[in-house]
């Protein structure tokens, strides 16, 4: 399975490159994915506007599969009407066909209107749970802006999801195979729990930390090994991350699951 990731679009501001998303749109198509994984922040400040020329550009995706979630930039100023406009729910559940079988994919909204943290929220949990728990058919992925884990060189950690240690309890529970994830403009992977979690730094924006360049992420996997390599649009790229397929972790954990996290009915 072939997956192309990348965030924090940023149009809306003098520092939106749009040669940077051109490239990597072309880029894109070359690479004929089987997932485009848009993980959040298209505008800068929520208005419609800036998702109309959002979408002008994400339209010319040719993959079947894009799926796009919301980030906190485009809960501002009540952007989520406007992106529920352009682009349809804010989280959704959707399974498509891979070399490896199905795989199936949830993306879900986290962002809080005008906040830069987010949360998931404990009503949600019972839809993850009933979407993902039992998948036995091919890869399990969780889409989700903001960062489960802290991001090294990013600062103090404020702005991640409110509760991520839930979350996490969650994901580990029902085997998520990965979160993919933006936010925080640097791109970086976590293997913790047998949960691989991969963020993607901004693809079309100069918002960049340090030495860090504007890039994307193409995520390839099978049966044996998942390979993440680095993109900038239109120039280098470079190996972020290499493992195994099948997460090894001697880990265990108590009390059960089920003693600290009850269910209530499936909603999303």
């Amino acid at each position: 399975m072939r997956i192309v990731q990348m965030s924090d679009i940023h149009t809306g501001t003098p520092l939106f490159r749009p040669e940077l998303l051109e490239a990597a749109i072309e880029e894109t198509n070359a690479l004929a994915p089987d997932l485009v994984a848009v993980a959040g922040d298209l505008t800068t400040e929520g208005y419609r506007w800036e998702f109309e020329e959002a979408k002008r550009y994400l339209d010319r995706l040719e993959c079947e599969n894009v799926v796009v979630i919301m980030g906190n930039h485009d809960a501002k100023n009540v952007g989520y009407r406007h992106f529920e406009d352009f682009f349809g729910p804010r989280s959704l559940s959707m399974t498509l066909s891979v070399p490896e079988g199905e795989a199936k994919v949830v993306a879900i909204d986290s962002s809080e209107p005008d906040l830069a943290e987010g949360e998931i929220g404990r009503e949600h949990y019972p839809w993850i749970d009933s979407e993902l728990r039992g998948w036995d058919r091919g890869p399990k992925i969780l889409m989700v802006h903001h960062h489960i884990l802290a991001v090294p060189g990013t600062g103090r950690d404020r702005n991640n999801l409110r509760d991520s240690e839930d979350v996490m309890a969650l994901l580990r529970e029902l085997k998520v195979d990965m979160v993919l994830s933006g936010h925080r403009h640097v791109p970086y992977v976590w293997s913790i729990s047998g949960v691989r979690i991969i963020h993607s730094g901004t693809v079309s924006s100069s918002r960049v930390r340090g030495v860090m360049p504007p890039s994307y992420n193409v995520i390839e996997f099978d049966e044996e090994k998942v390979e993440v390599t680095l993109r900038q649009p239109g120039g280098e790229e470079e190996t972020l991350a290499r493992f195994s397929r099948r997460a090894v972790t001697t880990s265990e954990i108590y009390p059960d699951f089920e003693r600290f996290v009850r269910y209530g009915e499936a909603t999303v």
